[in-house]
C-alpha cells in the first residue's frame, strides 16, 4: 500500500502547481529606406533601426501550459504507467489531500514532495530511455503557440521549467535543437543508477530570473513566454515578456497573447527518430 498516493498526489497537485516555463517571435527584417512618395526615415532612426535587425533573437520560454498546452502532471503519470509503476501510482491516492493545502503555501515544496513519490528509485537508465522515446513523442503532438513558433525562428533558446530535466531536454533537443546546456529544469539527484527523490532546485519564481540571468546574453534581444504569475519574475528580466494565459492582475510590462493550436505541429512530429548511436 505504499505506493497508493501518487495518482492523485499528481493529479491534484497538477491542478494547483501548474507549470510555469517562454519563447519568443523573431526579429523581422526591418526597412529604412522609404519610396520617395513616403515621409523619409531620418538617419538616426535608419541607424537604430539596422541595429535592432542585427541582433540576435533569444527566446527563453517556460515549457507546461506555455510551450505545450498540458500540465507536467499528466506526463508523470504516463511516464509511471509506462514505467508499470501501478502500485506506485495507487499510492498516491491518500496523499493528495496534504498535497493540496501544501501547493497554496509553497508550489515548490509541493512538486518536491511530488517527484519524490514519483522517481524516489526509478531507474536513471530506463527513465531515460522512456523519456527520450515514449514522452518526446507525446509533448511534440501537445504544441501550442505562439511559443512553439518564436522557438522555431530563434536564433537561440533557452527553456527553464520545474519539470524534470530528464524529461524536458530529449524532446526539445530532437525537435527543436535546444542544446542540453539550455534545458534548465529540476534536477534529480540519483545513487547506483536510481533516481533518490531529492531534488536539487526547482526553477520556479525568481529562481527563473537568476538561472537566466546566468547567460551570457550581451548583444541578444530577448523573448520571454510563460503562463503563470509565478513566471512574470523572468519575464521582467526579458527584453519583452507575454503571457499566454490570463492571469488575475496583469502587470505593466508584459503582454498577453492568448495560447492557440500550433499549425506545424504534425510536419514536426513527422521527423524520423534520431539512430542510436
Amino acid at each position: 500500500m505504499r505506493h497508493l498516493f501518487v495518482l492523485a498526489a499528481l493529479l491534484c497537485v497538477g491542478l494547483y502547481c501548474g507549470e510555469t516555463n517562454a519563447f519568443a517571435l523573431g526579429v523581422n527584417s526591418l526597412r529604412c529606406a522609404a519610396p520617395a512618395s513616403k515621409r523619409p526615415v531620418g538617419p538616426l532612426m535608419c541607424a537604430a533601426t539596422a541595429q535592432d535587425a542585427q541582433l540576435r533573437t533569444v527566446v527563453v520560454t517556460d515549457m507546461d501550459e506555455t510551450l505545450i498546452s498540458r500540465k507536467s502532471t499528466g506526463y508523470i503519470i504516463a511516464f509511471l504507467v509506462r514505467y508499470r509503476a501501478f502500485l506506485r501510482l495507487a499510492v498516491s491516492l491518500p496523499l493528495a489531500a496534504f498535497l493540496i493545502p501544501i501547493s497554496k503555501v509553497s508550489r515548490s515544496l509541493a512538486v518536491r514532495i511530488m517527484y519524490w513519490l514519483a522517481f524516489r528509485g526509478i531507474r536513471v537508465d530506463k527513465a531515460q530511455a522512456i523519456a527520450a522515446t515514449f514522452l518526446s513523442e507525446r509533448y511534440v503532438r501537445d504544441l501550442q503557440d505562439p511559443a512553439a513558433s518564436a522557438l522555431l525562428s530563434a536564433d537561440e533558446a533557452i527553456v527553464i521549467t520545474a519539470s524534470p530535466t530528464f524529461m524536458a531536454a530529449p524532446w526539445l533537443g530532437r525537435f527543436f535543437k535546444v542544446p542540453a546546456s539550455n534545458v534548465r529544469g529540476a534536477e534529480l539527484e540519483s545513487r547506483n543508477g536510481r533516481f533518490t527523490g531529492r531534488t536539487a532546485a526547482i526553477p520556479i519564481g525568481e529562481t527563473k530570473a537568476d538561472i537566466l540571468r546566468a547567460f551570457d546574453l550581451r548583444g541578444a534581444r530577448t523573448v520571454g513566454y510563460g503562463d503563470h504569475p509565478t513566471d512574470v519574475p523572468f519575464l521582467r528580466a526579458c527584453d519583452r515578456g507575454v503571457l499566454v494565459h490570463e492571469i488575475d492582475e496583469m502587470p505593466d510590462g508584459i503582454e498577453m497573447e492568448r495560447a492557440r493550436r500550433f499549425e506545424q505541429m504534425e510536419k514536426l512530429a513527422a521527423q524520423p527518430e534520431p539512430a542510436a548511436s
